[in-house]
């Protein structure tokens, strides 16, 4: 008989230490994954207090459609039967209480936002229980699973690239496929962890900024600076960006710089909350603005931009954050597809 051959375990630390030694390419394409999902979420509602606040909701269902395993081991958790399970199972209940641990959200914003929510249809109340749940109509699911498939298209893309760089196996597009072809399969398993991973990261950015508008927009301010790093040079792990982005010339910051209308065109925030928003950001210290051409950058003073925002604290709980539940993909992958 021939010996079985151990199947390979991902820990958080390895992806950590990936992400470590390729900051600037990985760092990048995370945030490229976090800016789209953030303002796919915007753009739905306006705000992302209010999407926080219904990412709560939805966790928690697919939390629930996840235990429906505990009396049927091949209970189908794909996002194909996702409005079929949504209507099966018994929805959560949240309280305001609840919204506002989970969230770091002030109480009487959730209780603001809340009742935005049930004008919207999105959530009802449950008197008897005295709890809110989350409410998708017929009409509503359609668009919904639309924009979950792209979700799960982006994530694919990006968790492929991890794939690759950990050199587990498989050609670029077997390789994409597979990963494709899990997360839709598994979709509330995997759903439920990265709503987990957002919520915890999100609550850890608003209780630092006390405004995710900020983070949004600092997300499209970061992005092309380590895109111009990666390309242009060699060392990109994270203790050098640090100390590259302080030592980019004028010209080059120039192309990295981006303006108040691109960070609305690609976020939906309001052109002019962009543009108080984005000066918000140069009174923290993490931008400059360019008085000839009215753009803004990251600034190049370390003490400055790494006070409120890129401070050690903030990128290393970001990497950690997200290596637990890359770590969760991959091992469930390789158990089930490598």
């Amino acid at each position: 008989m021939l010996p079985v051959k151990k199947k390979q375990t991902i820990y958080p630390a390895d992806i950590s230490k990936l992400i470590e030694s390729h900051c600037a390419n990985l760092m990048q394409s995370f945030y490229e994954l976090q800016s789209s999902f953030l303002s796919g979420a915007y753009k739905k509602y306006k705000n992302l207090e209010t999407a926080n606040i219904i990412m709560c909701f939805s966790r928690n269902v697919h939390l629930e459609i996840i235990r429906q395993r505990e009396r049927d081991l091949n209970y189908n958790v794909s996002l194909k039967n996702f409005y079929k399970n949504f209507n099966t199972i018994n929805k959560p209940l949240e309280k305001i209480s609840s919204i506002v641990k989970i969230t770091g959200i002030p109480k009487e914003t959730v209780r603001r936002k809340v009742k935005i929510l049930i004008d919207l249809d999105c959530l009802s109340y449950d008197k008897k229980n005295k709890g809110y749940f989350w409410s998708l109509s017929q009409k509503d699911m359609d668009p919904f699973l639309k924009i979950m498939n792209e979700e799960a298209i982006n994530l694919t893309t990006f968790i492929s690239k991890i794939v690759k760089d950990l050199g587990l196996s498989l050609d670029n597009e077997g390789r994409w496929r597979l990963v494709n072809e899990e997360i839709h399969s598994q979709f509330s398993f995997y759903w439920y962890h990265y709503l987990s991973c957002q919520l915890k990261w999100l609550k850890w950015w608003q209780v630092n900024l006390k405004d995710n508008d900020l983070l949004l927009i600092s997300l499209q301010t970061t992005i092309p600076t380590l895109k111009f790093i990666d390309k242009n040079l060699q060392s990109t792990t994270s203790k050098d960006v640090f100390k590259i982005i302080g030592k980019i010339d004028k010209n080059s910051c120039n192309k990295c710089s981006v303006s108040a209308t691109s960070v609305s065109d690609v976020t939906g925030i309001p052109r002019a909350t962009a543009m108080r928003k984005l000066d918000k950001l140069v009174q923290l210290g993490f931008l400059v603005r360019e008085k000839e051409n009215k753009r803004y950058s990251i600034n190049q003073s370390t003490d400055l931009r790494t006070k409120n925002i890129m401070s050690r604290e903030n990128v290393d709980f970001t990497i950690e954050t997200f290596s637990e539940y890359i770590s969760i993909i991959l091992n469930s992958l390789i158990q089930n597809k490598l």
